[in-house]
């Protein structure tokens, strides 16, 4: 039994070294998650040990590797990115693999939370269990019923078959939301003006280019004055975007199609050898964008006439509240030579960028277009209830906001959900967004 003992032991201190070591070279920015990770591996490790006395029958092999299956395919994840990163492996299974190992964990999460909440539940009865063991009760072994384990067992399975239906029927069922934008003394030449956006459509997580004519085609029937993109072309590097080129080349809109970098779009994502490598990746992701007919804006704006009335489309680069994401965006200089336009559009890929800075200090931007959330790939609508997990993170995540200034200016902020996916290659009970917003002059 000792013996046994030390083995778990040294298999712990395996696992955990594997995590950290591979992990680390891996996910290099990212060492105080793997710190916890690894941490959360021995509380699962632990656990197996209460776990498999209940474990009997004919399906007994079934379920012991169901346990174990999300910790391997985690170790799998770490120690296939030693030789390659993971934004270098085959297309199939950089795509793949990280959804699979993401719904088994989400999966096991669910069980052992479900367990722990049973163990705290039940320290009031282990305590007295402990204390009159000899009156009342034959041992003094934990007390832990079996219903918690089934119930976990239960909500994992549950979820995680929503998670598998997810990437199957939303994932590539685009949806059109039509929203019409009540403008107070827009020119009447603008007046049913038709804006087209498009956000994250990370072409890194398509393995063909269907999807992608798909999204084409729908965005072209609208006919758009203009076609907006808000962010995130890629996933890691440039090179994602090759592929698709011929598609993207196709996008039409009367007054053109204009963009901005989302934060996926920097390279930051990757491990690089050198700072040159990083740079040239920029400069073909600039290269990209001038062969498909894409207006980049970095910083800039551009000035749309009708006549006499004019129209400014402003884009910053990535600007987020958040450090982690940084400000790269420089907003007075993106609007220097647009002050006297009688409208003006901002595309700034995070939606915090708005409440920090664009309606607390640019109260002339009526509208600002935004990305980034993807909702969380997770939206919960039942009866009146909308609800996401990005609303952990974000006070806008998805939808039109708007809000009033003094004299009774209206801003408004719309937030795309994103037509692509990153990580788990699938949606639950939000589809992939494109956006037709029409201008309309208000009294």
């Amino acid at each position: 039994m000792k013996i046994r003992k030390y083995r778990y032991c040294i298999l712990a201190v395996i696992v955990v070294a594997i995590i950290l070591l591979a992990g680390g070279h891996q996910m290099p920015k990212y060492v105080s998650r793997l710190i916890a990770i690894a941490l959360l591996a021995v509380v699962d490790m632990l656990y197996w040990l209460a776990v498999k006395k209940f474990i009997t029958g004919r399906f007994n092999n079934v379920l012991i590797a169901a346990y174990w299956l999300p910790l391997i395919f985690l170790l799998l994840f770490f120690i296939a990115g030693i030789p390659a990163p993971n934004n270098q492996w085959p297309a199939f299974p950089r795509i793949y693999f990280p959804g699979i190992l993401l719904i088994l964990l989400i999966g096991k999460g669910i069980f052992l939370t479900i367990l722990i909440a049973g163990d705290i539940i039940l320290i009031p009865t282990n305590l007295i269990r402990k204390i009159r063991s000899r009156k009342i009760f034959r041992n003094r072994k934990w007390y832990r019923p079996g219903i918690f384990m089934k119930i976990g067992a239960a909500l994992a399975a549950f979820v995680m078959l929503m998670y598998v239906a997810g990437m199957f029927l939303w994932v590539r069922d685009f949806k059109l939301n039509v929203v019409e934008i009540p403008v107070k003394n827009l020119p009447v030449e603008f007046d049913g003006y038709k804006l087209i956006q498009i956000s994250d459509i990370h072409l890194g997580s398509f393995l063909t280019d269907k999807p992608v004519q798909k999204i084409c085609s729908l965005v072209n029937e609208q006919h758009p004055d203009v076609i907006l993109f808000t962010g995130d072309m890629v996933n890691f590097t440039t090179s994602e975007a090759y592929p698709f080129e011929n598609v993207m080349k196709q996008f039409a809109a009367k007054d053109g199609v204009y963009a901005i970098l989302g934060n996926h779009d920097y390279g930051e994502y990757s491990s690089w050898d050198s700072p040159e490598l990083k740079h040239q990746n920029d400069l073909d992701l600039f290269a990209f964008y001038k062969r498909i007919g894409w207006q980049l804006l970095r910083n800039e704006n551009s000035i749309i006439r009708r006549d006499s009335a004019s129209l400014a489309i402003i884009g910053v680069e990535n600007w987020s509240k958040s450090k982690r994401f940084g400000k790269k965006g420089d907003l007075k200089r993106a609007l220097a030579g647009a002050e006297s336009t009688q409208f003006k559009i901002l595309m700034s890929h995070d939606p915090s960028h708005w409440d920090a800075e664009v309606n607390r200090l640019y109260p002339e931007i009526e509208l600002t277009l935004s990305g980034h959330t993807h909702a969380f790939q997770l939206e919960v609508e039942i009866c009146k209830i909308n609800w996401s997990p990005s609303a952990w993170l974000f006070k806008e995540w998805a939808g039109l906001y708007e809000k009033t200034q003094a004299g009774g200016l209206k801003q408004y902020l719309y937030v795309n959900s994103g037509a692509g996916t990153l990580g788990y290659l699938g949606r639950i009970g939000t589809r992939p967004e494109i956006t037709l917003l029409v201008l309309r002059r208000a009294d």
